[in-house]
């Protein structure tokens, strides 16, 4: 079975395939492996969200905050591989 890929690799082959500038970024496995424990630490953190907190208006801002600021330490490691 093939390895998974996340959301940001999938577009970047899609804008790839068409005609897009932006190369497809190779990850090591350490960039891997600190990425899914980014996945892993911000999926208890929405899970903690969604039970403590009762206000759904609440609840929402809280993870949406949480997803973009997962999203942005998770691009901050894929910026780490266009630096080198």
């Amino acid at each position: 079975m093939g390895e998974l890929k996340s959301a940001l690799e999938i577009a970047m082959e899609k804008s790839k395939k068409m005609g897009g500038d932006e190369e497809i970024v190779r990850l090591s496995s350490n960039q891997k492996n600190e990425i899914a424990e980014i996945r892993k630490v911000y999926t208890a953190k929405i899970a903690e969200a969604e039970i403590l907190i009762q206000e759904k208006e609440k609840q929402e801002k809280e993870i949406d905050r949480l997803r973009r600021e997962r999203n942005s330490k998770i691009e901050t490691v894929y910026q780490k591989d266009k630096e080198k």
